[in-house]
């Protein structure tokens, strides 16, 4: 791969059921923000949510359909299906590390 070349790096599939999930859900493939933040995210104030995507503290990316600044904003379920399957599996992985009994060296 040349230097010019960035690696192109793509995110894990979601898995179906949590898209058809989240479809049901919302009723469309854009789920508005502020509806994600309620649902999924009601902790944290508008302002901190819009923070913590921007910083990329929550890494989803937010999608606009128009480019004016009153634009309403959106987050694909698609990526929101992907957030939620990687969290799903770190709490996973996260039990397991602490439920597995210690391996000791004979």
């Amino acid at each position: 791969m040349s230097q010019a070349q960035r690696e192109l790096r793509l995110p894990p599939a979601p898995r179906a059921q949590t898209v058809e999930l989240l479809y049901r859900t919302f009723g469309d493939v854009l789920a508005p923000v502020d509806q994600v933040r309620e649902r999924y995210f009601q902790r944290l104030s508008d302002d901190n949510f819009t923070r913590a995507l921007r910083e990329l503290r929550i890494p989803l990316p937010v999608t606009r359909l128009d480019p004016s600044a009153k634009a309403g904003r959106f987050i694909d379920i698609r990526h929101l299906a992907i957030f939620i399957d990687t969290q799903a599996e770190a709490a996973d992985a996260e039990l397991a590390e602490k439920v597995q009994p210690e391996t000791i060296a004979p």
